[in-house]
């Protein structure tokens, strides 16, 4: 009888070893990049609306890509009135579009990024939106 609980014992061991391990890659695999968008501000010095956004990996790349937008709603639908693409190396890139003025509405920030891998392909691509700004 003992001989039948201890081969049940360590089969649960390694069952519960074996699911930790897969967690812990999923959660890994999960958590390991993000995209940020932050809500537009109007620069009444400037005359500008600017939107700011970035990327962030847990471990450093050979180069990191975000594309920033400002988005106009016009009808039900969001358009991208301007574009920038921000690159590096490392952890974090981060970059800032601006339109001159601010026209009426209500505008987003888009944020989408990616990083290269070893083989020389983007991966764990990521997009954020941000809360609405009113003009």
């Amino acid at each position: 009888m003992t001989k039948i609980s201890r081969r049940i014992a360590l089969l649960g061991t390694a069952v519960l070893a074996a699911m930790g391990l897969y967690a812990a890659v999923g959660a890994d695999a999960a958590g390991t990049f993000a995209a940020h968008a932050q809500r537009p501000s109007y620069d009444p010095g400037a005359l500008e609306l600017k939107g700011r956004g970035g990327y962030t990996t847990a471990r450093p790349h050979a180069e990191l890509r975000v594309v920033v937008c400002l988005q106009k709603r016009l009808g039900g639908r969001s358009f991208s009135v301007r574009c920038a693409t921000g690159t590096g190396a490392g952890k974090r890139v981060t970059a800032e579009v601006l339109v001159p003025g601010c026209v009426k509405g209500t505008w987003r920030t888009t944020a989408t990024g990616e990083a290269l891998d070893k083989k020389g392909a983007w991966v764990h691509q990521m997009s954020a939106t941000s809360a609405p700004f009113r003009c």
